[in-house]
Formats: C-alpha cells, sequence, structure tokens
C-alpha cells in the first residue's frame, strides 16, 4: 500500500507491467493534485455506484434493440409485432433517459454521509438533502427543448448535474449550521422524523430559493439557459476554422471524447454536430470516390473510428474490460468486469463507466485518454501505408469487434488490425489496473481497521447497532461482510475453529482448551473475531452463529474422547450477551450434547465479563440453569469489562478467566501484581478457579505462580491450532508427563 510493487509483481520484479506501475505511480505523485482525493470527489464517485443497477439495465435494453445478429430483428419483428423495441425503448427511458436524477440524489446522498463524519454534533439528515438537490436541478431544467424537461435529464445533463449536486448540498449543509435557520420544536407527541425535517425546513427553501433566483438571473442576463451555455461554450473553440482544420486529423476529436467523460460529459453527444460536420461528410466523400472509381480521399471517417479506435465505446473500453480480467486482483472489479463482458463485446461500456467508475477516477483518466490516441495512430498508419483497405462498409455501432473489422474493410486485415490494437491497448491498461487495485485494497484496509475500532468499541448507534445502520463506507463493508457472514454459515463454507490448549504448569497436564471461531474471507482473508461478533450481533444471527460453534466443538470434543482423551478433559466455547437471551439455548445445547453423546462436565460455556448484565437478568437465570445442569461456566476477558469484583457473586462462576489487560504487564507492573492477587486471594475463598489468558513468557509465569495461579493459556505453551494438531498437543503432553 506503500507503492512497493515487489510483493504484487514478484517473481516478475523487472516485469513490463512493474516497470509500467513505478513510472506511472511517480507520475501520479508529481501531477496528481489533491483536490481528486477530495471527499467531494468521494462522494461523485459513489454517485455513479449509486446508479449501476439502473446503467446495468439500461445497457441491456440497448443490446436487447440493438443486437446485430442475422435475423435478430427480423425474428423479434415476427414475434413480438412492429413494436418490439417500445419495451426495451421504455427501459431505456426509465434509466438513461433520468440518469442525472438518480446521479444527482447519490452524489448528494453521500456528500451529507462525508459531512456528518466531519460533524458528528449536528448531523443532518441525508434524505432530507437528496430531494432538496432534486428540487434545485428541476428548477433549472429547460423546457423549451425538443424533449421539453426531459432534454436534459440523461447522460446529455450529467455535468450540469454534478454541479448542482455539489453546490446544493454544500448551500443547504452550511445553511443547516445556522443555529437561527433551525426550527427546534421539542414536542413528546411528534415523531422524530417530522421533527427533523421541520428543523431543517428553512435551509431547505433557502437553497431552492437561490439556485431559483440565480437562473432567473442568468435567463435574464445571457437569455439562455444554464445547460444550454454549457453546451456552447463546450462547443465554442470549434467554431473557428484553425481548430477545425486540426480536428481532421481525428486526434484532436478523440482526446476530446475520452477527456469529457472524464468530468461526466457525454463527449460522443456533446460532439456530435462535429461528427455529423467532419466525419460522416468525409465518410460520404470516400462513397462517392468509391462509386466513381477514384481513389479514397479520407481514411479518418466514423466508420474508421468505430471500427479501430472506439472499439467497445469511449475509451477503447475493451481494452480496459481485458485489462481488468487479466490483471486485476480486486474480487469487485474482476466481478464487475464479468458483468460488463457481455454489453462490453457489443461495444456498450456504460456498466464499466459507472460501475468502475471511470468518471473522475485520476487512475484511469491517462490511459482512458492515451489508449484510443495510440491507436488513432497506429491505424491511420496501417490505412495509410496500405497495410489494410479503408472501412467503407456502414455497419451497426454494436457490431462486435474482429467481426466490425472484417466487414467493414472487407478484409482479413482488418479483423487481424482490431486484434493488434485490443492487444496493445490491453497492455498499455494493466499497469493502471494494478495500480486501481492497489489503491482500492488501500481503501478497504483503512475501512477494515476503522471497522475492527467501532467493533472493539461497546458504543451504539441511535438503533442500538455498532456498526450496520452506518451511511458511510464503513457501513458498507459491515454490511457486505454480514451478507457473505450468513451466506458462510449456510453454506458451512469458510468458517472453521482453532482451540488454544489450557495446561496446568504444576502437572503438566493440559485440562482443557478454549474453541475460537475463525473465517476466511474469500476476498477479505482472515476476517477479526471482534468484527464477526460485532456484525452478527448488528444482524441478530448471532444466535445462529454460535449454536454452529457449539455443533463443531461437540463433534470435536465426541473425536477426541474416541481418541481416549480423559472425560474431565473440557471444550470451552464463547456464549454471547444475545444466545444467553434465546429462551430456547438450553435446549439447543442439550440438543448438541445428545447428537455427538456427550456429558455436560465435558463442555464449558464461556461469559465475557465485559456484557452488562442485572442480577436478575433472564440471562443470569439461563446461566444458573446451565450450571445445575454441570456445564462448566467460565467468565472471560475478567479485568477490562463493566464489572468490579461483586459481580462475581451474581453469576454461577466456576472459572475466572483473567485477561490480557493485566496477564500481560504482571511482570513489570506493581498494580497487575497487587490486582490478580487482590483476585486470586477473592477466587480461592469463593472457591472459583483461576486460568491466566495471554501468557507468553517465563517472567510472567515466574510472577503469576508467586501469586498462585497455575492454569496457563497462551502463546508459551501453544497458539490457537486445528483440532489435529490440539489433540496431538495434549497426546504428547499427556505422554511427557507419564514418562516424568
Amino acid at each position: 500500500m506503500n507503492g512497493d510493487l515487489s510483493a504484487e509483481t514478484a517473481p516478475g520484479k523487472y516485469s513490463y507491467s512493474a516497470i509500467c506501475a513505478r513510472l506511472v505511480d511517480r507520475f501520479y505523485a508529481l501531477t496528481v493534485p489533491n483536490w481528486v482525493y477530495h471527499p467531494t470527489m468521494q462522494a461523485i464517485r459513489n454517485g455513479f455506484l449509486f446508479c449501476l443497477p439502473l446503467v446495468t439495465a439500461g445497457a441491456l435494453a440497448v443490446l436487447l434493440n440493438n443486437l446485430p445478429l442475422s435475423g435478430y430483428q427480423d425474428f423479434m419483428k415476427e414475434v413480438f409485432g412492429e413494436n418490439w423495441h417500445k419495451f426495451g425503448g421504455l427501459i431505456w427511458q426509465g434509466t438513461f433517459g433520468v440518469l442525472s436524477v438518480p446521479m444527482l440524489a447519490g452524489t448528494s446522498y453521500h456528500i451529507t454521509v462525508l459531512h456528518n463524519q466531519r460533524h458528528i454534533d449536528n448531523p443532518v439528515s441525508p434524505v432530507i438533502v437528496a430531494p432538496t438537490s432534486l428540487t434545485c436541478l428541476m428548477v433549472i431544467l429547460p423546457t423549451d427543448g425538443e424533449n421539453g424537461i426531459l432534454e436534459y435529464m440523461g447522460t446529455q445533463g450529467l455535468f450540469v448535474c454534478i454541479l448542482v449536486a455539489i453546490i446544493s448540498s454544500q448551500i443547504f449543509l452550511r445553511l443547516a449550521r445556522i443555529r437561527r435557520l433551525s426550527m427546534l420544536i421539542y414536542s413528546g407527541g411528534m415523531e422524530a422524523s417530522i421533527q427533523q425535517s421541520l428543523a431543517f425546513l428553512l435551509p431547505g427553501i433557502l437553497t431552492v430559493a437561490l439556485f431559483a433566483g440565480f437562473y432567473l438571473l442568468f435567463l435574464t442576463v445571457f437569455g439562455i439557459s444554464i445547460h444550454q451555455a454549457v453546451h456552447d461554450a463546450i462547443l465554442f473553440p470549434f467554431q473557428f476554422e484553425g481548430i477545425q482544420q486540426m480536428m481532421d486529423s481525428s486526434i484532436p476529436y478523440v482526446f476530446l471524447v475520452d477527456a469529457f467523460w472524464f468530468f461526466g460529459i457525454h463527449g460522443t453527444n456533446v460532439l456530435d454536430p462535429l461528427t455529423t460536420g467532419l466525419f460522416e461528410a468525409a465518410q460520404q466523400a470516400n462513397q462517392t470516390a468509391l462509386e466513381m472509381n477514384l481513389p479514397l480521399p479520407n481514411i479518418a471517417t466514423k466508420i474508421f473510428l468505430d471500427m479501430f479506435v472506439f472499439i467497445g465505446g469511449a475509451g477503447t473500453s475493451v481494452c480496459l474490460l481485458a485489462a481488468l480480467l487479466i490483471a486485476s486482483k480486486n474480487s469487485g472489479s474482476r466481478r464487475l468486469a464479468k458483468i460488463s463482458l457481455v454489453p462490453g463485446v457489443f461495444n456498450i461500456n456504460e456498466i464499466l463507466l459507472f460501475g468502475l467508475p471511470v468518471v473522475l477516477n485520476p487512475i484511469f483518466i491517462v490511459p482512458f485518454v492515451l489508449v484510443p490516441i495510440v491507436l488513432t495512430i497506429i491505424s491511420y498508419m496501417a490505412v495509410y501505408y496500405g497495410l489494410i483497405p479503408p472501412p467503407i462498409q456502414e455497419l451497426s455501432w454494436t457490431t462486435p469487434p474482429i467481426l466490425g473489422g472484417y466487414f467493414s474493410t472487407g478484409s482479413l486485415s482488418g479483423s487481424l488490425l482490431q486484434v493488434f490494437n485490443i492487444a496493445l491497448g490491453t497492455l498499455i491498461y494493466i499497469p493502471f489496473v494494478r495500480i486501481s487495485d492497489r489503491e482500492k485494497t488501500a481503501r478497504q484496509k483503512k475501512a477494515m481497521q476503522a471497522l475492527m475500532e467501532i467493533a472493539c468499541n461497546n458504543a451504539v448507534g441511535p438503533s442500538g447497532k455498532k456498526c450496520l445502520d452506518r451511511n458511510d463506507e464503513i457501513g458498507v463493508l459491515a454490511r457486505a461482510l454480514a451478507h457473505d457472514l450468513k451466506h458462510a454459515l449456510k453454506t458451512n463454507t469458510g468458517l472453521y475453529l482453532e482451540y488454544q490448549p489450557q495446561v496446568d504448569h504444576e502437572t503438566g497436564t493440559v485440562i482443557g482448551a478454549e474453541a475460537l471461531v475463525r473465517w476466511k474471507h474469500p476476498v477479505y482473508e482472515a476476517i477479526p473475531v471482534p468484527i464477526m461478533v460485532a456484525i452478527s450481533e448488528d444482524g441478530e444471527f448471532m444466535c445462529s452463529l454460535g449454536i454452529w460453534v457449539l455443533n463443531e466443538t461437540c463433534a470435536e470434543r465426541a473425536r477426541w474422547r474416541d481418541a481416549g482423551i480423559d472425560e474431565r478433559f473440557k471444550l470451552s466455547v464463547n456464549v454471547s450477551i444475545q444466545q444467553l437471551g434465546d429462551n430456547k439455548l438450553v435446549e439447543k445445547v442439550m440438543a448438541c450434547l445428545d447428537r455427538h453423546n456427550l456429558q455436560s462436565h465435558m463442555i464449558g460455556i464461556e461469559v465475557t465479563e465485559s456484557i452488562a448484565l442485572d442480577p436478575e437478568s433472564p440471562q443470569i437465570l439461563v446461566l444458573k440453569e446451565l450450571s445445575d445442569m454441570g456445564f462448566i461456566i467460565s467468565m472471560d476477558d475478567f479485568g477490562m469489562g463493566h464489572s468490579s469484583l461483586v459481580y462475581l457473586k451474581y453469576f454461577p462462576v466456576d472459572v475466572l478467566k483473567i485477561d490480557r489487560a493485566l496477564s500481560k504487564d504482571v511482570a513489570t507492573s506493581n498494580i497487575c501484581v497487587e490486582v490478580i492477587s487482590t483476585i486470586v486471594d477473592l477466587c480461592r475463598s469463593l472457591n472459583v478457579k483461576i486460568v491466566v489468558e495471554y501468557v507468553e513468557n517465563q517472567e510472567q509465569i515466574d510472577v503469576l505462580l508467586c501469586l498462585g495461579c497455575h492454569v496457563f493459556q497462551g502463546y508459551f505453551y501453544s497458539p490457537p491450532v486445528s483440532g489435529e494438531k490440539c489433540l496431538q498437543y495434549v497426546q504428547d503432553m499427556n505422554r511427557n508427563r507419564e514418562m516424568r
């Protein structure tokens, strides 16, 4: 994550992709400004991801209507009638036709979420800001176009939509922080949602009013809409004859089409007048010359660009698609590439552009612009020197690569040039894909670290959850992990147990072991246990996870019994507060024991001391019932939770486990020594056994033995290991004890 590519590119440390990636890293370090990593830019990219389901549906609808297969159009017409295109057209109208609306809502929503993270003391509901931004967009939409208000609600108005989302959200949030504008109404009978809406009533009204006033002023001064002004400003430089002559080379046109996409401007649509005036006119001149048996006067035509430059769409997206499938190690990017594969083959690239996304993504802007320019030069030279015939046959824009090269030129060399272009473009994209992977991995690692901190904290949100109700990237990660953990439980994949022995140092006997659940995620590898616990409790499936652990532990203990391990040896499982609240817990526990023909004293129940329980709570009653049935009850993590020593009298405790907060510094801290000494004296009077956790060195053991502790659990003896290795450890210890 720090720019070192050696781990990712080994053993090809000096490979093409490794060298290119280093050069690109240096380039970005010197040239990419900080603003591209600003939270607002992150919100815009999240806004595009918000639109991905709509984009996918719209892309499939476009493919349905334009699939260039022989006989397909006739078949659909015969089966569904003359108007069969209307089905796909309606889907397009509801997706790409109004794409600016969900894009604006998603961007405003995420701007507000990021704002709330910086201003915890005065949060604003994203659900209120998003419709306010939408209203601001409606205020400035022109109504005199060919399609009325819908004219600029699709991709054509995307750039203005992004500006409106940023400006309106920032205005609203700044106004919301002015106390005098907040209508705070305290009423016991009023719903919280209504109260919050009224609190931000004036900021919302003022934001919309400011947009309306500015738009009226703009119309008065310039006489045109903001959308039309932006469109005219973009096309203004191309009115000059010198610029138009430069465009004849096609390179400036190719550059602008792809550069505009970086800012969310549909380059092909915006530059459509140039396409008609230059490249389609050039194609018509070629057609006339062909009919008169004259040499073709033009190389750069619309067909030329579609077949050999914009393969897969703007940015030669088919090369980006291939690079993701070949080089990306990020499962999300690979999954997106697979989803985009079929539409991408037919030159429909919106899923990739909005899903990756390419818009406002500084990593991909360079190859997105560079690849088409390089391919324009190569393809132009190939036609100029007669390596391939000039493309003259007009084809549907959805014609797949390879086929398009052959049919447009009438020669196999056209297909070979497309293959060469795709291969070259893919090679250029690959180092950028690797850098994107690293950047995503760094973001995911940061989110995972933040989630770990939240999971280890006892604080909960307004809904009583630690992480699943968060609206930021941490919440997204937590919800994804919760979904995956449920799937792992359902399919019994990725979850497994490890066991850490508990050793009586005086006798050299292993008296038990603690079962520890582990989860190897297919993407994030090992997930920390605190995160597993937090998302399980938030998702209210901790009981299911706990029963899975208990059942696996019982199965393991049955195998150890059959291997000759003494019945006094116990395997302990951790039980959460949610499990203790299950009124059928005792019944489920007994079912597990019966299933594996075990006695209750062979299984230990560990309850963390960090949970605060009322002495008369149902959970305490469940613990007492389990204790009466013969289960060994342990209080885990003693020394770092809610309780005091007096708390012991409420628990039916057989074993107290001293936490690392006390044990790790016992050899160097007099305070830890005094606290543990007090605990030992109290437990001796209550006839409670002690197990000391996190014992890692001989110095700890020497002090703890002097304090009266002799049962230890920690890396000094064994780390958590598989059931098979733990059994072998127990058997080896038993043999060594017998030989002494």
